[in-house]
């Protein structure tokens, strides 16, 4: 700060972006279950898709910090990588239902990403923001 200068005091920008963050957090914590529960009982199913990146994305714990690199380039990637992870499971998991953790990876994907006309992923907005909208908190995964 500089002297006599304002400063400003609406925390909206600061909520939204948290809110985003704790989002980003949940989606990611739910692919880490989802694998291994996966691994667990099928290992066969990861072979043709985990590789190295996946596990420097997903090998550990997520905690995002203060100050988060590219938090945009994050939400898409790992929406794209939830996208992929669902879709694989589904083509080379027949004879193996979709365990609880999985069933709650795709509750998650559906509530926090939609597709546009286009096809693209897209990660979910409020209404007012111009987006599809969120669900309502009483009917929203909030833990993995």
């Amino acid at each position: 700060m500089r002297e006599r200068t304002t400063q400003r005091t609406d925390s909206t920008h600061v909520l939204a972006a948290v809110r985003n963050l704790t989002r980003l957090e949940l989606v990611t914590e739910a692919v880490r279950a989802a694998l291994e529960e996966v691994a667990g009982t099928s290992p066969h199913l990861l072979d043709e898709l985990v590789d190295e990146a996946w596990g420097r994305r997903y090998g550990r714990p997520v905690r995002l910090g203060k100050n988060p690199t590219k938090p945009t380039t994050r939400i898409l990637a790992t929406g794209n990588d939830v996208a992929q992870l669902l879709e694989h499971l589904h083509r080379h998991g027949a004879g193996h239902g979709p365990g609880p953790r999985a069933q709650a990876l795709h509750q998650i994907m559906v509530q926090n990403h939609h597709r546009d006309q286009a096809g693209r992923l897209r990660w979910r907005t409020a209404e007012k923001e111009g987006g599809p909208g969120l669900p309502p908190s009483s009917r929203a995964v909030v833990s993995p």
